[in-house]
């Protein structure tokens, strides 16, 4: 089976191509690479998050998600939050990304938060937006029966598997 090449690719190929005046039929890894490198060094933070994304090498990926997040580009926040060992400059990245409206981010946050009001400030931010994992994660984080079902009953209803198991349990 041949793989066919994702749509969002070809289109940002396309886009980067043409903006760098490169050939529109060339498929080349190296060539996408190259121009986004030259985006990126131009200082466009969506290019240099679609870099960082592409590089095989941990240590450019983390100078690319660096630089995009300096530039406040909210996913290479979380990207970079996620890539960091140091659990307190995890923490602040993860923070920034939340503070700035990332769902994931919120929920992971929350997932991670020790103090239980935070934990369920954040959970509960992520799902009010529609976070669905969020929403389960809340539903399990809370003490009060009512709230916990309507938050089960919400997952579920948006197709999360563990809350469409959980209150089929609670419901026999």
């Amino acid at each position: 089976m041949i793989a066919r090449p994702q749509p969002h690719r070809i289109a940002l190929d396309q886009a980067i191509r043409h903006e760098y005046g490169l050939e529109i039929g060339c498929t080349d890894r190296t060539e996408r690479r190259r121009a986004l490198r030259k985006a990126a060094e131009r200082g466009d933070p969506t290019k240099m998050h679609e870099l960082a994304l592409a590089c095989e090498d941990r240590a450019e990926r983390e100078h690319w998600l660096w630089e995009a997040a300096y530039e406040d580009y909210v996913p290479a926040m979380y990207d970079l939050a996620l890539m960091c060992a140091d659990s307190m400059r995890r923490a602040i990245w993860l923070r920034k990304a939340a503070e700035n409206g990332h769902l994931a981010a919120m929920h992971h946050l929350g997932r991670e938060c020790h103090i239980p009001s935070e934990k369920r400030r954040w959970l509960q931010m992520a799902a009010e937006e529609g976070y669905v994992p969020a929403m389960y994660d809340l539903a399990m984080f809370s003490d009060n029966p009512r709230e916990k079902r309507w938050w089960l009953r919400e997952a579920a209803r948006n197709g999360w598997q563990e809350a469409i198991v959980e209150l089929a349990e609670t419901e026999c």
